[in-house]
């Protein structure tokens, strides 16, 4: 029970993760970007995209493995090498970077509207 508890949670976390940056998931916003956060620019859409497929895959491969496991621990090891932040930073960004774009994405329609046109292209 715990451990279907763990992949649950785990499963879902991850999930999150991938569809939060994909192109048809991002949410339309109408407030300004906060403040705090740089404008993304066009070769930042581009590294974004590119990072966003390859955190899905990731995720994606991980689901997989997470719902093979037959204990916690093995859930545990799933969890422990997942490769995210590699697939992030082998596109030229910075995890927190890639989560501020997330982030613009959510508030700032012409960042939305580069990714769109990016994950289009």
């Amino acid at each position: 029970m715990a451990l279907q508890k763990f992949r649950a949670r785990t499963v879902s976390a991850m999930l999150a993760l991938a569809v939060m940056g994909g192109g048809a998931a991002l949410a339309q916003g109408t407030e300004a970007a906060p403040a705090a956060i740089a404008p993304m620019t066009d070769a930042e859409a581009t590294q974004f995209v590119a990072a966003n497929k390859k955190v899905t895959e990731v995720a994606n491969k991980m689901t997989l493995e997470l719902q093979a496991a037959k204990t916690e621990d093995e859930a545990a090891a799933v969890q422990a090498k997942a490769e995210i932040t590699a697939a992030i930073q082998t596109e030229g960004i910075t995890p927190k970077r890639y989560t501020e774009i997330i982030q613009l994405a959510e508030t700032d329609e012409a960042t939305l509207a580069k990714l769109r046109a990016e994950f289009g292209s």
